[in-house]
């Protein structure tokens, strides 16, 4: 009978200190590191890195930023999108973002095509008739290595 309280009172004591040692193990907010900020984007890339990984990054002020290929696309009646995908991820062609208003920066973009670019914008308000992913409205469009940065 004293063994079974024994172990009854040692079995609680396990118990009640299990939510705190399970506290110290997981991987919290600490754990992980920040989200880059707009700010930390240096020149097209992340301070400490040579690239920004290419997608759609969504800013502070409300507008968003398409960081990848440009490239143009003969479907759905032909357009200019940012591509970007990584053969590790196994995306390789994604769309990063369909350009609304394309014809308003083409030659910017056939300049460009083949080459990394970043487009600042505005996310489409209302329906769209493509398809091919997210579409944003242009109001830049640079080559990756041309973006300014902080010092300029």
């Amino acid at each position: 009978m004293l063994t079974r309280i024994a172990a009854l009172l040692m079995l609680g004591v396990v118990i009640a200190a299990l939510p705190a040692a399970l506290t110290g193990c997981g991987a919290g907010p600490a754990d992980e590191p920040p989200a880059p900020s707009a700010s930390s984007i240096v020149g097209g890339a992340e301070a400490g890195s040579t690239k920004m990984a290419p997608g759609l990054f969504d800013l502070e002020d409300g507008t968003v930023m398409a960081v990848g290929t440009a490239e143009y696309r003969d479907l759905e009646g032909g357009f200019w999108a940012v591509i970007g995908g990584t053969e590790a991820e196994g995306d390789v062609g994604k769309v990063v973002a369909v350009i609304a208003n394309g014809n308003d920066h083409a030659t910017q973009f056939k300049e460009l095509e083949g080459l990394s670019v970043i487009v600042a914008g505005t996310r489409l308000e209302g329906a769209s008739t493509r398809m091919a992913g997210p579409e944003i409205t242009a109001t830049s469009v640079v080559a990756a290595s041309d973006a300014a940065g902080p010092a300029e």
